[in-house]
């Protein structure tokens, strides 16, 4: 009996002065249950030892490649990586991120459920901090299919660590763009991306909270008036291709600019809010004033009700509970406070589900 050899998947690592946090990350891949991996970390100009650590690492591990290049941008090193992949699917990660030990594997399973097992996989992110501990989580949804509208609407995948995606598909729609580094722009090169496979591929997604995302005070991610012109030049490029989805589009440059400020305000950045507060002033006052109305209207609402409530015969008990609700109940979220290891170790633990696969081996 003919038995097909397990899928290469390449992993892609673009590492800037990332000695501190490029270990963890490389053990987070190594660790990996679907062991048929091809990983290339692509050292970008550093300056910290990065080149030296990742080589030391490789020791360790034989499936690990690095390369170099001057210091271009993530979009760049990565576009490098991809162009010397053997694998037939990309998995990237940034190199402070983390990834669950079942990662790729459960995403190859997902990918099998689709007619042709040729798309994109997804999953949730846990938000972690310096110290790998979590204190938030990414929105779960379930998203699949034909995902274009949603992915103009909002990057569902929310980072640039999660999807599993066909290197030739990847290649076709010209990987990441560099460009937007060159226009002092750069954030958004991965909602770029998957705009443009969800043009092309469906989207399926792993209802688990797979990927540690780090979120770190001055990271690219931390810097919320650049990563919004980022934004509004990909939105652009939506808005010249499909007029039709412009006031989508607009909408999304609207709800990302507020969640940068909220985010801003919570953790009193206040050169970020002195930035983001006349920003979004001039290019969304028509919004605000909806947005204001809106709150209006909905606490007069919220007090109508609760009159209403007090009112002898009023109906009691909850409503029920939307299907997407009930859906939700049955997946184990992220536990603020704990590690992102640990939280998948104690449930390797009891299930015995984890097991740490053989390096070279699928």
């Amino acid at each position: 009996m003919n038995v097909d050899p397990p899928l290469l998947v390449t992993v892609v690592i673009p590492a800037y002065n990332a000695a501190k946090t490029l270990a963890n990350t490389l053990r987070s891949v190594s660790n990996q249950t679907h062991g048929h991996l091809e990983i290339l970390v692509v050292d970008d100009g550093s300056q910290d030892g990065t080149y030296e650590l990742a080589n030391e690492y490789r020791l360790q591990d034989p499936r690990i490649r690095v390369l170099r290049q001057e210091n271009g941008g993530v979009a760049r090193a990565r576009n490098l990586a991809i162009r010397e992949a053997a694998g037939s699917y990309i998995a990237p990660i940034d190199a402070d991120d983390l990834w669950h030990p079942c990662k790729i594997e459960l995403q190859l399973r997902a990918l099998a459920s689709l007619p042709d097992g040729h798309g994109v996989a997804y999953n949730w992110y846990a938000a972690i901090d310096v110290n790998d501990v979590i204190f938030a989580h990414s929105k779960p949804v379930l998203y699949k299919g034909d995902v274009f509208e949603i992915m103009v609407r909002e990057n569902f995948i929310g980072n640039g660590s999660t999807p599993l995606m066909p290197r030739s598909d990847v290649l076709a729609c010209g990987g990441y763009d560099p460009s937007l580094r060159d226009q002092n722009a750069e954030g958004c090169e991965d909602h770029k991306l998957y705009l443009a496979l969800a043009e092309r591929l469906r989207f399926v997604p792993v209802p688990d909270f797979l990927t540690g995302y780090r979120f770190v005070q001055g990271n690219m991610s931390s810097n919320a008036y650049r990563m919004l012109k980022s934004h509004a030049l990909v939105m652009a490029d939506v808005k010249k291709r499909y007029p039709h989805l412009a006031a989508a589009a607009t909408i999304a440059e609207y709800d990302t600019a507020r969640w940068y400020f909220r985010k801003a305000l919570s953790s009193k950045d206040h050169g970020q809010i002195k930035k983001l507060a006349p920003m979004i002033v001039r290019r969304f006052s028509l919004r605000l004033v909806i947005h204001g109305v809106r709150l209006i209207w909905r606490s007069a609402k919220s007090r109508a009700r609760r009159l209403a409530n007090r009112l002898p015969g009023r109906m009691t008990g909850k409503p029920p509970a939307p299907p997407i609700a009930e859906a939700m109940a049955v997946f184990a979220f992220p536990k603020n406070g704990t590690s992102f290891r640990d939280s998948f170790e104690a449930a390797a633990d009891q299930t015995g589900v984890f097991i740490k696969p053989h390096v070279g081996g699928a």
